[in-house]
């Protein structure tokens, strides 16, 4: 389905627009983005009692085909950061389609030789990255595949402070956020040496160290902590806790250092790392709440943060010009962060989805 032309308007509702609530404003939106003139209305939404927000973003997940960010749609993630694939073209097929989820990928990530991964008997030589002589190649591949952002796993096995930082410069070089997969307080540590752009996950061996987090504080490092992840994650392992995921997360707030709301979705892991795409968003803002961000910034942290620093310039807030990505809620998340999973109807784009409370 197209984004229609006939003009919408929704009247009557509490709207969020990304920034602050505002009262009974009329929004409307025609060819798939939002406009400043409600007149002419061909359909009218009465929306009294209902809350506005823009759609949501999910700063991390793993998409495999349209059925996934169908699912994501379904629940107001209406735009995804797929934070590793090996079928980068397929998604890039699914990229603006409409009435489902849009969609960016980082590609392949780098990694280190000896890991989990590129130890399996196959592994392309040129995806590994083993010193910092292999920067420049694997970033120029990725580029040339059409990655949007680049991706490092830093491991027990590596890589090297060094090539992480040949990393970290060459995507600086070629307007590249780099972004760095790291699950314990030495990856971070090594990532924030680097100074790369984004960290995704946080420690679950130790609580991160005043000293990293004032650092991160300095170079502007932001973070995606995927504490749903990192729940479910420790539920499974005795070897950590999540209670140093969440100490964490609370330090790096209390820092200024901005969080992202991303749930690492992935049909393929396994066990108890299995995340499901859409209604996990609930959940990770709900632990962001817990780790001390207000409801006010935890929606922030999925919806402008993330718009404005992706680069995604044409959504994340609800104004004039922007894309008609919206999610209309029974209940007043700011007053219950819960109530994120109130979801009466959704907007990709300006085309009507499916939501999981859709009574029409």
């Amino acid at each position: 389905m197209a984004p229609t032309h006939v003009k919408v308007a929704i009247r009557n509702a509490v709207v969020f627009d990304g920034y602050r609530m505002q009262i009974g404003k009329t929004i409307a939106f025609q060819d798939g983005f939002i406009v400043s003139d409600a007149t002419d209305a061909g359909t009218v939404i009465d929306a009294h009692g209902a809350f506005l927000l823009p759609g949501l973003i999910d700063c991390h997940a793993h998409v495999h085909g349209a059925e996934d960010l169908a699912a994501m749609a379904r629940h107001g993630v209406t735009t995804c950061l797929d934070m590793g694939t090996k079928d980068l073209a397929v998604l890039q097929a699914l990229r603006g389609g409409a009435g489902i989820c849009d969609i960016r990928s980082a590609g392949i990530p780098a990694m280190p030789a000896g890991s989990r991964h590129t130890s399996k008997p196959g592994f392309p030589r040129r995806l590994i990255v083993a010193a910092p002589g292999d920067a420049k190649g694997f970033i120029a591949d990725r580029i040339a595949d059409g990655a949007d952002y680049i991706k490092v796993m830093i491991e027990h096995e590596g890589p090297t402070q060094d090539t992480v930082n040949a990393l970290a410069a060459e995507a600086r070089s070629r307007q590249r956020k780099i972004i760095a997969h790291a699950t314990t307080s030495d990856a971070v540590e090594k990532a924030v040496e680097a100074m790369v752009d984004v960290i995704t996950h946080v420690p679950q061996d130790r609580a991160l160290s005043d000293d990293a987090v004032s650092k991160m504080k300095a170079s502007g490092t932001v973070v995606v902590p995927t504490l749903v992840k990192m729940l479910a994650t420790a539920a499974g392992d005795p070897t950590v806790d999540y209670a140093n995921s969440k100490a964490s997360a609370t330090s790096m707030k209390e820092a200024g250092v901005p969080l992202l709301a991303g749930t690492d979705a992935n049909k393929h892991a396994s066990g108890v790392g299995k995340i499901s795409y859409g209604d996990s968003m609930f959940k990770e803002l709900e632990l962001l709440v817990e780790a001390g961000l207000s409801p006010l910034e935890a929606i922030q942290s999925a919806t402008a943060l993330p718009a404005s620093f992706f680069g995604l310039q044409d959504r994340g807030v609800i104004e004039s010009g922007k894309r008609a990505d919206l999610i209309l809620l029974s209940a007043n998340p700011l007053e219950a962060i819960s109530s994120m999973s109130s979801v009466q109807r959704v907007w990709c784009g300006g085309v009507p989805v499916e939501s999981i409370g859709a009574t029409t």
